[in-house]
């Protein structure tokens, strides 16, 4: 599901290719926004249709993905014993080290050009905000979810995962237009929780079902009601999980930026919806600086939750 969820993401990708890409000829995700995004009812049927055409893409790449695994789990000999490293894995590694490097010289490239430039504060508090709302209230509902929600028929709850993100953000901005709710914060915090719950379950299920049962019904055994084994036994034993995913639903709706822009109208920026902006003309070091805070919030964040998370290591000897 993560590579599914990956091919996704690359393929109705509409920031990236908007700062990175080339503008002529655009991507079909970047056609698609733009024809969805006008007035013209021709238009936006045309933008519907592209984005229909990434679901089958995204469709036609799995079924492939698929069909490779099973014909390679077909004729691959079936050994056991010990694995040894082989050559062609080189490339892989060498690449997965270099990523990182990257990343960190391109976070000291950006902190070069954005020294003389201050961040926009609007757009700054606006996706400060936006991020802890939207992971604290992604946590209770998928706390609610493991608790009372059902065992299983919950496979579509990874949809906004496995989809392109392009059609379903067209979907809630024809929904919030219905009802008159666009250009409102509150709007865009329920666009954000729609990639953000996803990701936190996907982090906390695993963590929820490798609970120890027996330490439920102990608790039963002497007494305890169901709130109070939540409370002062469950919880605390899903202090390190819950804190990583507190951390990613943070890092995910920081990185929101088509639910921001429809569904905020433009009234409402943020640091990737104005850095999106920028990089289409603005100064280098204001872009800079945007992409810098970017970069910087979520870093924070991880920070402070693996800091927290040692801590109730340190303080609680069955959490180490």
């Amino acid at each position: 599901m993560v590579l599914l969820a990956t091919t996704a993401w690359s393929l109705s990708a509409v920031d990236v290719a908007l700062v990175l890409g080339p503008g002529n000829p655009p991507t079909l995700a970047v056609l698609a926004w733009q024809w969805l995004s006008q007035g013209d009812e021709l238009q936006q049927a045309k933008g519907a249709l592209a984005s229909l055409l990434l679901m089958a893409i995204l469709g036609g790449l799995a079924l492939v993905a698929w069909g490779g695994w099973r014909l390679q789990r077909q004729y691959q000999p079936d050994l056991r014993g010990v694995r040894h490293p082989h050559p062609h894995a080189l490339p892989g590694r060498l690449l997965a080290a270099l990523l990182p490097l990257s990343g960190l010289l391109g976070a000291l490239l950006l902190a070069g050009l954005a020294r003389s430039a201050p961040p926009q504060m609007d757009a700054l508090g606006n996706s400060l905000g936006l991020a802890l709302a939207a992971c604290a209230l992604g946590a209770a509902v998928c706390l609610l979810w493991l608790a009372c929600g059902p065992a299983r028929g919950d496979g579509w709850v990874w949809l906004p995962l496995v989809l392109p993100a392009l059609p379903l953000a067209d979907g809630q901005y024809r929904l919030a237009l219905y009802a008159w709710l666009d250009g409102d914060w509150w709007t865009v915090l329920w666009g954000h929780l729609l990639w953000v719950v996803p990701w936190m379950l996907f982090i906390l299920r695993p963590a929820w079902r490798q609970r120890d049962p027996r330490l439920t019904v102990v608790a039963r055994t002497l007494g305890w009601g169901s709130t109070r084994i939540f409370w002062l036994l469950t919880l605390p034993s899903l202090t390190r999980p819950l804190l990583t995913a507190l951390a990613v639903g943070f890092s995910v709706s920081i990185a929101q930026y088509l639910p921001t822009l429809w569904l905020g109208a433009g009234r409402i920026p943020t640091l990737t919806s104005q850095a999106v902006a920028l990089s289409s003309g603005g100064e280098a070091q204001t872009l800079a600086a945007q992409a810098l805070w970017q970069l910087l919030l979520p870093a924070v964040c991880f920070t402070l939750t693996a800091l927290l998370a040692w801590l109730a290591g340190r303080y609680r000897r069955g959490l180490r």
